[in-house]
């Protein structure tokens, strides 16, 4: 029961903060009174010293205050000017940076007066790739980025580099958020623990230790969709929902066994380019995989672009 508790704290660390304890005495009043049997959750009761909470509609309106009075904490962390929040908000910019860039790229060459800029483009990936010869990658790197602001300036966005001690910062942010969350809700740790404990094993249908009254199965049923929110429960139906279609098996292509001359030249044109250029194409590779994993996708094509420019340069004439 203890490890199943320390998983539920973390899912219930997801909401929480403010109000004094002071201010919900009644709960603590009800902790001590679900510990002597009353005739009508007499199967619910438990020994004093387990403090188990008796769960009753100003308890579940008082876990979704918590989950509230978290979001909020968490909120407020993430808009300080710490390295945590710079992080955070980095991280939320390049995002959306990432997101423009993509709706950017599908429409590069489209637009009036993008010739030009294809043509400063390709001058710019051709002194990346210059500079990448000479093994310079901070220079290759800035051509590079210098290009892919000609497609639009979110492209250039960076990826924000995580503080190496971001973790820890975020388990202070946890310890904020559970720290408001006792104060919302008037309990200590370890009620807090059985208490959620309880909710979740009635939320699941099955039974709590000690069982459960009718009264708190009817408390959680009132709040069942939003105390489900809480604890991470998803609802299947609204998944399958949510899914799209399968898409269509596409038509298998009519191959022609004997490629044209022109298919030839070009490929045997291709093949001396990639034998005469192999370190360079690897290098590139290499980085193109970086910055796949990093989920730099302006970056990642426009390394594939050079590496394409690479392998076909003489063979289109």
């Amino acid at each position: 029961m203890r490890s199943f508790r320390l998983l539920v704290a973390v899912l219930v660390t997801l909401g929480v903060s403010t109000p004094a304890g002071a201010q919900f005495k009644k709960l603590k009043d009800a902790v001590k009174k679900s510990a002597e049997p009353t005739p009508a959750a007499a199967s619910s009761a438990a020994p004093a010293d387990n403090g188990v909470v008796v769960v009753t509609p100003e308890v579940v309106d008082r876990l979704l205050a918590a989950r509230k009075a978290g979001e909020a904490e968490r909120e407020k962390a993430a808009k300080e000017d710490t390295p945590y929040g710079r992080f955070l908000r980095a991280k939320d910019a390049y995002a959306d940076a990432k997101a423009k860039c993509s709706k950017a790229q599908m429409k590069w060459g489209q637009r009036p007066g993008d010739d030009k800029l294809v043509d400063r483009y390709s001058v710019l990936v051709d002194q990346a790739l210059a500079a990448q010869q000479k093994g310079n990658m901070v220079e290759y790197e800035n051509k590079m980025y210098e290009a892919l602001a000609l497609i639009d300036p979110s492209c250039a966005v960076k990826e924000p580099q995580q503080p190496e001690n971001f973790y820890d910062m975020q388990r202070a942010v946890d310890e904020r958020a559970n720290k408001a969350r006792k104060e919302a809700t008037g309990l200590t740790d370890r009620e807090l623990g059985m208490t959620d404990d309880r909710v979740i094993a009635i939320l699941n249908k099955t039974e709590p230790p000690g069982g459960a009254s009718a009264s708190e199965k009817s408390a959680i049923k009132a709040k069942e969709s939003e105390l489900k929110s809480i604890y991470g429960f998803r609802d299947p139906e609204v998944e399958r929902a949510a899914k799209p279609a399968p898409a269509p098996e596409p038509a298998a292509a009519t191959v022609n066994a004997q490629p044209s001359a022109g298919a030839s030249a070009l490929n045997e044109c291709m093949m001396k380019n990639i034998q005469a250029h192999e370190e360079e194409i690897k290098a590139l590779g290499d980085r193109g995989s970086a910055a796949q994993d990093a989920g730099n996708t302006a970056l990642m094509m426009a390394i594939a672009d050079t590496i394409m420019r690479i392998q076909t340069a003489g063979c289109n004439k």
